[in-house]
């Protein structure tokens, strides 16, 4: 496929995704890590581990309280493309989601800079525990409660990334065609009917080394909205020694001040975060905790595109 074809397409994907309608999806605080689950196109950052394996769970203290467990892994076959896989668990409540995004990088590359494009599709079931649900009514109509609902959709997720030695920012849509889930044989005008919400986000992070130092400081900045829904932002200040070890401090508007810290060895990552809930939700919630581990499956050497997190 020739560049100007790809760009094209790219574009208008993008264009096509500004029609807006609510619907929340998965939270993660390990960022830089977890850029790659918010944006196809994060590829090209080469420092980002291989193979990425997170869980993350929230609002400790409540029952049916969001539990996320996923699994990532790219691989670069050529200088200038990638593919990219991402298996996600997502739990709350009585709703559980099961996606596996399937992705493409298109990555170019200057004395300078690189640009990526990435695009990938995604197939998520979304099932509804029917069988637990309590009701009011025994004879309700609408609901069945004899069996779990099991529903399967398509959907698809494109971004654009620009990465050099000591930044990078990035813009992602997701849930371009915003698939509707119909349970219970439900209608537009029969309660019932769910249909996803595209998602925006745009990330960056700039790289402050100290001279003749082991020491490096990392802002990094993630804003994330959609239609009917407050625009959210987090702001991070990360801290790194010698390429291993890291910690970051940083605040979610109106959510959480939150902690990490990483530790990298050799070919391995493991980074660990906790939120400190500042919302009313802090009266009954003691908190989130969210543990990643990566693997450098290629290489246990520094790249010359540098991560913000090590």
């Amino acid at each position: 496929m020739k560049l100007r074809t790809f760009v094209n397409i790219f574009i208008f994907l993008l264009i096509i995704s500004f029609k807006l309608s609510s619907q929340q999806i998965g939270n993660h605080r390990n960022y830089v890590f977890n850029i790659a689950n918010q944006n196809p196109a994060a590829i090209s950052i080469q420092e980002i581990p291989e193979i990425i394996l997170n869980h993350r769970i929230q609002w400790l203290g409540f029952s049916g309280a969001p539990k996320i467990s996923s699994i990532y892994g790219k691989y670069l076959f050529r200088d200038d493309m990638g593919a990219s896989a991402f298996l996600i668990n997502d739990k709350i409540g009585l709703n559980q989601k099961l996606g596996l995004n399937l992705g493409y990088a298109y990555i170019i590359r200057t004395d300078n800079f690189n640009i990526s494009f990435g695009l990938d599709w995604s197939f998520s079931q979304l099932k509804l525990l029917s069988t637990q649900i309590r009701v009011y009514e025994a004879n309700d109509q609408v609901l069945n409660l004899e069996s779990d609902e099991k529903i399967w959709k398509p959907d698809a997720n494109a971004g654009i990334m620009i990465n050099a030695n000591n930044y990078f920012v990035g813009f992602s849509v997701l849930q371009l065609f915003k698939s509707k889930y119909n349970f219970f044989g439900s209608t537009n005008d029969i309660p019932g009917l769910i249909r996803d919400a595209r998602h925006f986000f745009v990330t960056g992070a700039y790289h402050l080394n100290i001279e003749n130092s082991a020491h490096s400081f990392t802002p990094i900045l993630n804003m994330y909205f959609t239609k009917a829904s407050p625009f959210k932002f987090d702001l991070i200040a990360n801290y790194s020694y010698d390429n291993t070890f890291s910690a970051s401090l940083g605040i979610s508007k109106s959510d959480a001040i939150v902690f990490s810290a990483g530790y990298k060895y050799d070919r391995f990552t493991i980074n660990y975060a906790f939120d400190f809930v500042l919302s009313r939700i802090r009266n009954v919630s003691s908190g989130a905790h969210e543990i990643t581990l990566g693997v450098f499956l290629f290489s246990n050497k520094s790249s010359e595109i540098s991560n913000p997190m090590f």
